[in-house]
């Protein structure tokens, strides 16, 4: 609450500060304040109208709301951004998934496999299996991909994971 009164505060000494905007509203996601948070990506969008993080912290608000099928067309419109693409497409497949359109997670998820190698490829792996329940095969293409891809990396993918409760995941079962 301290740093949100400090982001206001800069905000009103500095309104055309995109950033500030951008940090107040991930406190106001964080707290699961919507209105304000979708309210500060805006503003922060109207600064910076071609900031790619800003654009997909605007869909991500309707995402952790679980509204996927708002999310989707937002996420579908990053895919083409060399820096974001993987992550859009990841989000997309995400939403349809869990937002009840598993034939069309299915195709996405084929799509993947056919590619092999990116992030997407084994993040879209676990969550089908951790959708299905396969919890030993969803820690399977989590350690993959913790061994092949930077942490920070993967901390974004791990993120949708963590926010729809899949992770962290239970202690894996006793060998006897």
């Amino acid at each position: 609450d301290g740093a949100l009164s400090k982001l206001t505060d800069a905000i009103k000494l500095n309104p055309k500060s995109s950033a500030a905007y951008v940090f107040r509203g991930s406190l106001y996601a964080q707290k699961k304040q919507w209105p304000p948070a979708e309210q500060d990506f805006k503003a922060a969008l109207q600064l910076a109208p071609t900031n790619i993080v800003v654009k997909f912290n605007l869909v991500e608000i309707k995402f952790m709301q679980k509204q996927y099928d708002a999310a989707r067309p937002g996420f579908l419109a990053l895919e083409s951004d060399p820096d974001m693409g993987d992550l859009a497409s990841y989000k997309v497949f995400l939403c349809d998934l869990f937002g009840g359109h598993e034939a069309v997670a299915s195709k996405e998820l084929d799509a993947f496999n056919k590619i092999g190698s990116n992030p997407s490829y084994y993040f879209s792996n676990a969550a089908w299996d951790l959708y299905h329940k396969n919890i030993e095969d969803g820690r399977g293409w989590l350690i993959s991909a913790s061994n092949i891809f930077a942490p920070r990396k993967n901390a974004y993918y791990a993120q949708s994971l963590r926010d729809l409760g899949y992770l962290p995941l239970p202690p894996p079962p006793e060998n006897k």
